[in-house]
């Protein structure tokens, strides 16, 4: 019994030390915390925001703006416009206008970094960032800023105004604009699609009539046109583009791969100006006197034209895009090659491989001929009906589909434009209801053969092909399956 006690005792004894120990250690830990992380923790928690001023942005009359990249202003044109003073008459982003216009009309203090700062350069305020004199009611009252260095406070930057020296951190999303050049403040957007005038106007403006594109690496035109065919609710076609290619071929646009080549146009948008209102001499020395290619949209909205002239490079010499000039717009701008698709799209890169594609249903008759002999189809009905002769014979028509497949796929391999007049081999005439399309084989000796489609030299091939389909003829007219390679 007097033993338990003795431990109950010396257990308490031990307890009472332990918790003594605790106290004295944060009563330590307390008086040790240095000063300066306290005042760190009470200034931050400190809620120092104040408006140094506020100002309508219709009272603004001039921005001058003296930056690295230099010195421009920001003049009233009229009551609700403001342009950069030199670059009066050229299209300016709306946007950015609103923008430094807000900001030179208003100003918040998020804390103050020092009520008289001794040495301003602390704070980059001796030699700033940028310059900023906003002049409002006609000279009333005048804004002088200065915008110093980026402060430690994540999002803030040091400012003051000049001849005084409190310095305030504010939001650097609140100056920003200002450390930006006057070509800045111009529009990058070269085209955009015109809008309906009302409710009652239905037209389509997006329609694009035609496009052709000319450049010094090729010697032909690539021209894409309007599919007419869409506009005709019973017209039954395998183009699934909105366009054709009619040169230097006529061929079916890939949908995929011409989609950016027919659509980029619209809300084009530069990646950079280079220069604004430029003389002769300087138009000649992007290479805009004598251009590289040009690109011509017939619109409906409104028709678009546009130089390319000499390319560009990046610091270490990568070469990525060309420097334009939109018609009727006095700026040269530059354009990164992925959003100027005209200055190196080749035909094939954009064309279906296939040089005929004619619904079967809409076809009159299909003639095969050979320097000794030739073979007429008639073909008739439509999907439930439908049926083939050949010389008053019936030819199963399952084979007759499998056959007119393979004349489908009729490869474009290569573009041959050479002029060739030489007879054909073999040639194939496809009469239907919007025409007749004639498709020419003549060997070239190098195991291709030449395309000759409706009278222009077109294409290459594989001479295999050709022999394939002068042996499927047989096959057809035997009754026998349809070979599909070659």
């Amino acid at each position: 019994m007097r033993s338990n006690v003795k431990l109950l005792i010396i257990g308490a004894v031990v307890l009472a030390v332990l918790a003594a120990a605790v106290i004295l250690l944060s009563v330590m830990s307390g008086s040790e915390e240095p000063e300066e992380t306290a005042e760190e923790t009470t200034s931050a928690s400190e809620t120092l925001s104040k408006l140094l001023y506020d100002k309508d942005p219709a009272q603004i009359d001039n921005i001058h703006v003296s930056n690295s990249s230099g010195e421009y202003d920001v003049v009233k044109y009229n009551d609700s416009s403001w342009f950069v003073a030199d670059f009066i008459g050229l299209p300016h982003s709306a946007a950015a206008v609103d923008d430094i216009c807000s900001s030179a009309a208003t100003l918040t203090s998020q804390q103050v970094a020092a009520e008289k700062a001794e040495d301003m350069s602390v704070y980059g305020l001796d030699a700033p960032r940028a310059e900023v004199t906003v002049t409002f009611g006609g000279g009333s009252d005048v804004k002088e800023l200065l915008i110093g260095n980026e402060s430690p406070s994540d999002g803030l930057c040091y400012a003051a105004f000049k001849g005084e020296n409190t310095v305030y951190a504010v939001k650097s999303s609140d100056v920003d604009i200002f450390l930006n050049d006057r070509f800045y403040f111009l529009a990058k957007t070269v085209y955009t699609q015109k809008q309906a005038e009302d409710e009652n106007d239905t037209t389509d403006y997006s329609k694009i009539t035609s496009i052709t594109i000319s450049r010094k690496d090729i010697d032909y035109d690539i021209v894409l046109e309007y599919d007419v065919r869409q506009d005709d609710p019973d017209a039954i076609y395998g183009n699934s583009s909105s366009h054709v290619m009619t040169s230097p071929v006529s061929l079916d646009l890939n949908p995929d791969t011409s989609y950016n080549v027919i659509n980029s146009v619209f809300n084009l948008t530069a990646t950079e100006i280079a220069v604004a209102a430029p003389t002769d001499e300087i138009m000649a020395q992007y290479g805009l006197a004598d251009p590289y290619g040009e690109v011509s949209f017939d619109i409906t909205g409104g028709d678009f034209y546009l130089l390319m002239g000499n390319e560009y490079v990046d610091e270490n010499g990568k070469t990525l895009g060309r420097y334009c000039y939109a018609d009727g717009i006095d700026i040269i701008y530059m354009f990164d090659y992925s959003i100027l698709p005209w200055a190196t799209v080749m035909p094939l890169d954009i064309t279906m491989s296939m040089i005929t594609s004619t619904y079967i249903y809409s076809i009159n008759t299909i003639e095969i001929e050979t320097a000794d002999t030739g073979t007429l189809f008639t073909l008739s009905g439509g999907k439930d009906d439908f049926k083939v002769e050949c010389d008053d014979k019936d030819v199963t028509t399952d084979n007759f589909k499998d056959f007119y497949q393979y004349i489908l796929r009729a490869p474009a391999e290569e573009l041959y434009l050479e002029n060739c007049s030489d007879p054909a081999d073999i040639t194939v005439t496809i009469s239907h209801e919007y025409g007749v399309d004639k498709i020419e084989f003549i060997n070239s000796a190098d195991r291709k053969s030449i395309i000759r489609l409706n009278g222009r030299t077109s294409f290459k091939c594989r001479t295999a092909y050709v022999n394939r389909l002068l042996d499927n003829v047989e096959h057809l007219l035997n009754g026998e399956k349809i070979v599909s390679t070659w």
